[in-house]
Order: structure tokens, then sequence, then C-alpha cells
């Protein structure tokens, strides 16, 4: 081996020890740098829906209460970012939340508000939940415009079961506006209540909802204007391929809670309409209740 080649092995070896101790050097350096404090002194929440669950003053100071003293008094040897980001997240109002160190050593704190797919109401008491299953409870300081769900729903009954139901009215705006309420105490009977007076409809469980709906879309196409939105008091979707609307007998009730709880347990009406979805036809019969089968 020539002297050339052992200096120049010799040089590489410097430069590599060189290179480990100057990270090194930055790393402790850069961990033993002061905070000195918030991005524009406040915790900036990205609210482009205007929920309003939350403000950036009501933040920054749940910030500072988990630190229990000024940010300013901390190193960064000292702040566990990945913490402080968990606790913003873990937030009831919070969805999302992003701690970034920036160069010149202050830190950017970012928040989403929890963004409601329901207002749930159960037991008297109700809350919103995002599509994750997290809870808010309802306040009278906001009034977010999302389906009202009624039901019991607990660790076994998740509210997450109704996405594709929520999913489907949030993407068309049309049943969205229509539907103002939902109840689900039942799972293989949840009843939607329309914003028109004069029937509910009952979805079976929360599968197929695309295909379900999109049945009643034809059914207010085609049936209901020649018999009228009073003549049926149910419409049910629950059968593969078929809708079946009983037929209404008295007075029209008031679709209150109680009402929808109430009309749950009724006993299937003596007469029924079965239409197919590519070709509603009316199919009375008067005398006995018309039986409908999965196809």
């Amino acid at each position: 081996m020539t002297k050339r080649t052992l200096i120049t092995i010799f040089g590489c070896i410097l430069l590599v020890i060189y290179l480990i101790a100057t990270v090194a050097w930055s790393r402790f350096s850069a961990r033993s740098e002061k905070c000195v404090g918030l991005e524009n002194d406040c915790v900036e929440v990205i609210d482009p829906d205007s929920v309003g669950f939350v403000t950036p003053g009501e933040l920054t100071d749940e910030l500072f209460a988990s630190l229990g003293d000024s940010l300013t008094s901390f190193s960064y040897a000292d702040l566990d970012l990945s913490r402080l980001q968990k606790r913003l997240a873990g937030l009831d109002k919070i969805e999302h939340a992003e701690v970034i160190r920036l160069s010149d050593d202050r830190l950017r704190v970012r928040v989403w508000p929890l963004k409601p797919v329901a207002r749930i109401w159960t037991k008297g008491k109700s809350y919103y939940v995002n599509r994750e299953g997290k809870r808010i409870a309802a306040s009278s300081k906001y009034r977010i415009d999302v389906p009202q769900v009624v039901g019991a729903f607990d660790s076994l009954s998740r509210t997450t079961s109704l996405l594709p139901l929520l999913d489907f009215l949030n993407d068309n705006q049309d049943f969205g506006r229509m539907i103002t309420m939902i109840n689900a105490s039942d799972s293989a009977n949840i009843l939607l209540v329309p914003a028109v007076r004069g029937h509910v409809i009952n979805l079976g469980d929360a599968g197929n909802v695309t295909d379900k709906l999109n049945r009643l879309r034809t059914f207010y196409r085609k049936v209901l204007p020649v018999k009228g939105w009073e003549h049926y008091d149910t419409i049910t979707l629950k059968w593969n391929r078929q809708i079946v609307a009983t037929r209404r007998h008295g007075k029209l009730p008031d679709l209150s809670v109680r009402i929808i709880e109430e009309l749950e347990n009724e006993a299937d009406d003596a007469s029924t309409m079965s239409t197919s979805a590519a070709d509603p036809e009316i199919r009375s019969n008067p005398s006995t209740p018309s039986t409908s089968k999965k196809q």
C-alpha cells in the first residue's frame, strides 16, 4: 500500500469523525435551544366550515395549561412535541392537531376542529359525532346542520355503523335536505323522517343504502305525485328490488320521537302497495296483507 493511499484513507477517516461530531453537536445544540413562543402568539384553528367549536384563544390557554408554565421557560430538550400534539388531538373538540418547530425556534401549532357527521340523541342527552365515532357534547353555543339520529349507542352498537347512510345524505343534498331525523333504535328497522309531513321510511338495516334510496327516489317521482304524500304512512325499502308502502288509516299523527318509536312496533297494515324499482306499478289488495320476499 503506497503512502499516498494511506494518507487518503486517513483523511477519509478524519472526515467521517468530523461529520459525526458535527451532527451530534448540532443535535445537542438544537435541543438545548430555548423555545421562544408560539408563531403569531396563538394556536391557529383551521375551520373552513365555520364549525365554531373552539377559538384560538381557548386552545392557547389549553396548551399552556397542559404545560403548567410559559413556553419560553422550556428548552427543546424538555419539550415533547409529539406529546403536545397528542394532548391537543385528544381534546373532544379537536379532530386533528399539528405541532412543528420552526427555524426561528417558535412553535407552529395548528388544529382542525371536530367535523360532525350527525347529532345523536340518546337517553335524554345529545352529542355530535365524527366519522371515527369521536364525540362532543351538544351545546347551546353552537348548532351544526347535520342529520339528527335517535338511538341507543354504546361500545357494541356504534354510530359508525350508520356512516354509509350519513355519507349518502351528505353526497346527495336533495335527500340530505329532505331527511330531518333518523331513528336507529332498532338497527334492523332504521326509520327516516322526511321534512314533508305524511310518512316515514323504513330503511331496514344500514346496508345497501345507495340502492335503497335510489328506489325511494323512483317511488317519489312516479307514485306519490299520483297518490299524494299522505296516502301512505310507512314506505319500506328493506327487501331487495321492492318497495312496500303501508296505506294510512286514520288521522295523520305528529312525527315526534315518541311517535316514531311507536310506529316501529306497529303491525303491518292490512293493505300494502308493492312496486318494482325499475318500473313501479300500484298493486293493492284491501282484504289481505301482501307478502314481500327477498329476491
